[in-house]
């Protein structure tokens, strides 16, 4: 069995004993990692295989979820049609958003987001009347199906993370396919790319847009989760965060994003009990990394285990005279 395999199963099983060994609490800091993660992998696909560093991937999942709060709570559309809905209107946002970004540069592409993304930020803030404003919208539930309580910390676990595997195993297919290769080709060599034939702008848009879709899919989680949608998520800080969180696991990798979100989350609580000041630290951490790791955590690992795997290359040593 391939070394990805033996993996892959060995975080399987850890998710699936981590409810039945850890209390409420530890089970819903899961959750929240797990959402995180989803919204770390949408960055990382853009940054680790296009050198693309999107500001506006929390924008996206903000997106999704005011779409629920406002379609579900104040309209009162059924959970499969406000769900549908809400990754069709993201999507969508997205596949706007990347016509209007796809054609610039690392640094123009940056900024570009970054202005999307606060003039959402700011429009969640202003329109009252549909928004909620600052206060948001309250009272996001999910249904209860066949007496199985959706809204249950362990079964909204059991949810979120068969959702959170299926989308990192598919993201994982798909860098290895021609698609995600062409995507490091393009990367590496856009003029090259461009000359053999490739649809260089249409590979780009695609990336763009299924990005949008991914941290879409932790939006409608993030709303249920949190029970409120405001448009604290939707800000400038949040975007960071999980730029912070993709950068310290390592954006270039599948599983660096998971590890980046949760070392951050484990670092808030942990500090989060001596300081309110937590996000000092949290800089500080972003700093030695980039430091001491620039290609991240997860990579880090992967050169560590590469190496003890290497077998030792055996010397035999002769002497004069003596047969060797």
């Amino acid at each position: 069995m391939k070394r990805e395999h033996l993996l892959i199963l060995f975080i399987v099983a850890a998710l699936v004993a981590w409810p039945l060994v850890m209390g409420n609490y530890a089970v819903s800091q899961a959750n929240r990692a797990m959402i995180y993660a989803l919204a770390a992998l949408s960055f990382s696909l853009l940054a680790g295989r296009l050198g693309w560093f999107s500001l506006c991937q929390t924008t996206f999942a903000g997106i999704s979820g005011y779409t629920i709060a406002i379609l579900g709570v104040r309209f009162g559309l059924p959970f499969p049609v406000v769900v549908l809905l809400a990754l069709l209107f993201t999507t969508l946002s997205a596949f706007i958003f990347g016509l209007l970004t796809v054609r610039s540069r690392k640094v123009s592409f940056l900024m570009l987001t970054l202005a999307l993304g606060q003039m959402v930020w700011a429009l969640s803030f202003q329109w009252v009347d549909v928004t909620g404003g600052y206060n948001g919208i309250a009272g996001g539930r999910m249904p209860v199906y066949g007496g199985v309580d959706l809204n249950d910390t362990r079964v909204f676990y059991v949810l979120v993370t068969t959702v959170t595997v299926a989308i990192f195993l598919a993201v994982w297919r798909l860098y290895g396919s021609p698609f995600g290769l062409l995507l490091l080709g393009i990367q590496e060599n856009e003029q090259r790319m461009r000359a053999l034939g490739h649809p260089v702008y249409l590979a780009r848009f695609t990336a763009f847009v299924l990005a949008g879709a991914i941290a879409g899919v932790a939006g409608v989680f993030l709303v249920y989760d949190m029970g409120i949608m405001s448009p604290s998520p939707l800000g400038l800080g949040h975007a960071v965060w999980v730029l912070t969180a993709a950068v310290l696991g390592g954006y270039r990798s599948l599983l660096g994003p998971a590890i980046g979100v949760a070392v951050l989350i484990a670092l808030e609580t942990l500090v989060s009990q001596y300081t309110d000041r937590h996000m000092m630290v949290i800089g500080l951490v972003l700093l030695l990394s980039i430091l001491l790791m620039p290609r991240g955590l997860a990579e880090m690992f992967e050169q560590h285990f590469k190496r003890k795997s290497k077998p030792q290359a055996s010397v035999t040593t002769t002497t004069r005279g003596e047969e060797p």
